[in-house]
């Protein structure tokens, strides 16, 4: 089932798992059940009787003892990335789903970014006269997600300096356009 699917996250677990981490990975399922990219599967494990499961546990040398165990599978590699979590308050879903973004390049929309997909299709349906700055928005959305809320402020340094060079008029109205696409961008504090 695996290789069909350009990228897998599979959880290994006790048989009967519960509580928050289990909660967690649950999200990542609902989140991702549209994704054509993704398989999110979960392997049970028992350490009793017939022990279903212990080869795989074996063959990709996860010990019980950290359960849950998250691995991803490219497709095309033959080893798993194993997610680590640094504390037990990192098995969140929005850092299971930062990594498989980051590992794989699949597309997960995290809480607040839906926009993006609406944006990208908004996009499209615009006149060829305003599509340059939709795709503006566009990007800068997308390496906001990327990168955090620090490009916004090193984007509109280089843009800055660029604004200071010898410049064709034509090209000091596109920088001029980024420049002020930047600042809708930008953390107003309120206070």
């Amino acid at each position: 089932v695996i290789p069909k699917f350009k990228t897998a996250v599979v959880k290994f677990d006790v048989a009967f798992p519960y509580g928050e981490k289990h909660e967690q990975y649950a999200q990542i399922a609902a989140a991702t059940k549209n994704s054509h990219d993704l398989l999110v599967a979960e392997v049970r494990v028992k350490d009793y009787g017939n022990k279903d499961n212990s080869d795989l546990v074996a063959r990709y040398k996860i010990k019980s003892e950290t359960f849950p165990a998250v691995l991803l599978f490219l497709q095309g590699k033959t080893e798993p990335i194993p997610f680590v979590a640094e504390k037990e308050t990192d098995f969140t879903a929005d850092n299971i789903k930062r990594f498989i973004k980051m590992k794989s390049g699949v597309y997960l929309g995290l809480p607040g970014c839906e926009i993006l997909n609406k944006a990208k299709v908004f996009e499209e349906t615009l006149p060829e006269t305003q599509r340059a700055a939709a795709k503006v928005y566009v990007k800068t959305m997308e390496r906001i997600l990327e990168r955090g809320d620090v490009f916004v402020q090193t984007e509109q340094t280089r843009i800055e300096g660029i604004l200071k060079g010898k410049l064709s008029n034509e090209k000091k109205r596109t920088m001029e356009e980024k420049r002020n696409i930047l600042h809708s961008f930008l953390y107003r504090d309120e206070l």
